[in-house]
């Protein structure tokens, strides 16, 4: 059976209560870089040449006062692998043992990078990725804002490389282009 090759710990996505706060708190105590935003809810911030390292989501104002701190408030974390070649395999594999496969296979619109999603034993989100831009002073890039409710933010290839049916707030999306 198909045995993934990881090259490195790719990056983290965090749930914050404040996105502006924790946003000036990663630029003046971590040092960190915006690479894109996604509408004023998702920012990817960077240390080096990847698009992003970590990225921050607002939690809605209703799951603030509901979250319990003994939970997590991490989304997913990721590892980066070679190509779009061994994200396929991967998700060959995923399936082949059933593993639970929580969204994927795509490209997202931020980092341009290809994604398969899928759970681990307690239930984490684990990301396999590929492809991502790199970001130095022979690559320059400036910083945008993407939509969120633009289906080519989430997935450039809309959904035609999914191997399970989108999450809701994707379909969501899909609903209102309807």
């Amino acid at each position: 059976m198909y045995t993934p090759k990881p090259k490195k710990l790719g990056h983290l996505v965090l749930k914050v209560n404040d996105i502006h706060e924790s946003v000036k708190f990663y630029q003046e105590v971590v040092g960190l870089q915006v690479s894109d935003w996604i509408d004023q809810h998702m920012v990817f911030l960077r240390a080096s040449k990847d698009h992003h390292d970590l990225a921050l989501l607002q939690l809605p104002k209703d799951a603030i006062s509901e979250h319990d701190p003994a939970k997590s408030r991490v989304e997913h974390f990721s590892y980066q692998v070679e190509d779009i070649e061994e994200i396929r395999q991967i998700t060959a594999m995923l399936i082949e043992r059933g593993i639970e496969i929580d969204r994927g296979i795509g490209r997202h619109g931020p980092g341009d990078n290809t994604f398969i999603v899928f759970k681990d034993p307690d239930g984490n989100n684990v990301e396999f990725y590929s492809d991502m831009v790199q970001i130095d002073e022979q690559h320059p890039y400036t910083a945008s804002v993407w939509k969120s409710d633009v289906l080519e933010t989430f997935d450039q290839w809309q959904l035609n490389d999914f191997v399970v049916e989108p999450p809701a707030r994707i379909t969501a999306i899909l609903k209102k282009d309807e």
